[in-house]
């Protein structure tokens, strides 16, 4: 049955083009009309939301409060799961001047939509615009803890040290919302006029220019680049001609391999201006902002190439290892999942999931990530390392001395394996074979300090002390402390 034969479409199919006039009668200012058309709407269809929620937005616009309330209120009584109704009523308190009704319903609307990360921002908003600074600082904090991505929370989280006047800490905040939502134009001219306050110009422009790349016709991006270009000192000398591609792309590897981070990023700069499809300069520039702590820079450089250029692994690469460079450890998983899942024979992502989820406490996903790898990859020693280690931090014992075992046996120059396995065999209560373990070590690694004073400890345990003998003659420089 098509849609135009089922009964229970066909107030749809009526309400539709009502709604659609009402929208063209706004679209040619004919305001009336659009009001008139929307309050037929409800009296045809009561249930018709947008018809209540549209007509109650442009009584706003016309600055109509009174008659805009008393509709919202009704709409609210009918539709009190609606959030974008409870949300403009609450908006209407503001425009009628009463700061303690919006309070109030401002405060009621996070209760009722908890689990709304707008609400908490509103909330946040209201308190700043009525100069409760320190009140709005404490909602913000508190609610991005709940809604750490929420990028109007941390707009208003902000704007709440913009207000404090604490330029570092606005530097910060702005940074850190770019860092997660490169998208985000409310944030370049306030991120650009703190860095610029802070007197970092450079990091300013960099931000500027870099976000005029990712949202070219943004006039507010574009207003940041202009107040940072202005902050620059003058240059000394005019610019030389730039240098062809190619000899940019060798200057910006050399200076990458002498670490000169701040050169690098200059050059790679130079690259993508002039070859601005070259994913490699991308990589290369998110590399070399995250080495000088330019985070938000290099997240905006990324997200251009993600978005613009086809998939590339080094820029995913580059994109996860941003992550892990601010120590984001749950983007960095999600952006290496991503890496696997368009390159799927890309070296390391494998590991650096498996690390990912061991670093995040998921011990159980981390295990078994290792476990892969393991069998993957036997000769690998960090691998067989992190996978016992893995079975020690999990309390299995009995595994955790299998693997331990393995690593002495497989890598048997391993010094940390043996202590490692002897610590696993403690904490079963096997202490004589520990005490085997730490016989053999010592004795394959006469000259470590640790292996030997791990072996003179365990022999004290069994009642023997004249390990420490044996551990002064082997470091002379010890007898001061064994007296």
């Amino acid at each position: 049955m098509s849609t135009t034969d089922d009964p229970a479409s066909a107030p749809a199919l009526a309400r539709a083009p009502l709604l659609a006039a009402a929208d063209s009668a706004v679209a040619r200012g004919d305001h009336d009309q659009a009001l008139r058309l929307w309050s037929e709407a409800r009296d045809r269809f009561p249930d018709a939301v947008p018809a209540w929620l549209r007509a109650a937005e442009l009584m706003i616009r016309l600055r109509r409060f009174p008659a805009a309330e008393t509709l919202l209120a009704e709409a609210v009584s009918r539709f009190p799961h609606e959030f974008w109704l409870a949300r403009t009523r609450a908006f209407v308190f503001r425009h009628l001047g009463d700061d303690v009704e919006a309070y109030t319903e401002a405060r009621a609307l996070r209760q009722a939509f908890p689990d709304n990360p707008t609400a908490h921002a509103d909330l946040v908003q209201l308190l700043l615009n009525q100069k409760h600074v320190a009140a709005a600082e404490a909602e913000a904090k508190a609610s991005l803890a709940r809604f750490p991505d929420a990028r109007w929370l941390h707009n208003v989280y902000a704007r709440c040290a913009d207000l404090a006047g604490d330029n570092r800490v606005a530097a910060a905040r702005w940074a850190e919302l770019l860092v997660r939502h490169p998208d985000h134009e409310p944030a370049y001219v306030p991120a650009v006029r703190a860095l610029i306050a802070e007197g970092r110009p450079d990091e300013a422009a960099g931000i500027a220019r870099a976000g005029l790349r990712l949202l070219s016709n943004s006039a507010a991006v574009r207003e940041a680049c202009a107040s940072a270009e202005k902050a620059l000192p003058a240059p000394r000398a005019p610019s030389p001609a730039p240098a062809p591609p190619v000899d940019l792309l060798a200057e910006a590897l050399r200076a990458e391999s002498s670490g000169a981070w701040a050169e690098a990023a200059r050059l790679w700069d130079a690259v993508r201006a002039q070859a601005p499809a070259f994913a490699r300069a991308y990589a290369g520039a998110a590399r070399a902002l995250c080495r000088l702590s330019r985070m938000a820079e290099a997240e905006i450089v990324l997200a251009k190439a993600r978005r613009d250029l086809p998939a590339d692994a080094g820029v995913l690469e580059a994109w996860a290892d941003a992550a892990v460079e601010r120590g984001d450890l749950a983007s960095a998983l999600v952006r290496f999942r991503a890496l696997r899942t368009a390159f799927p024979g890309a070296s390391g992502v494998d590991l650096a999931i498996a690390r990912a989820l061991h670093a995040l406490g998921q011990l159980d996903a981390a295990d078994a990530a290792f476990a892969a790898l393991a069998e993957r990859y036997p000769a690998e020693l960090a691998v067989a390392e992190e996978f016992a280690s893995l079975a020690s931090e999990r309390g299995d014992r009995t595994e955790a001395i299998r693997r331990w075992t393995r690593v002495t046996a497989e890598f048997p120059a391993h010094t940390a394996g043996y202590w490692r396995l002897a610590d696993a065999l403690v904490g079963a209560g096997r202490l004589a074979d520990a005490d085997a373990v730490l016989c053999d070590a010592a004795a394959r690694f006469h000259d470590d300090l640790e292996t030997g004073l791990r072996w003179a400890v365990s022999g004290r345990a069994a009642g023997d002390s004249t390990r420490f003998d044996e551990l002064g003659r082997r470091f002379p420089d010890l007898v001061l402390l064994l007296r």
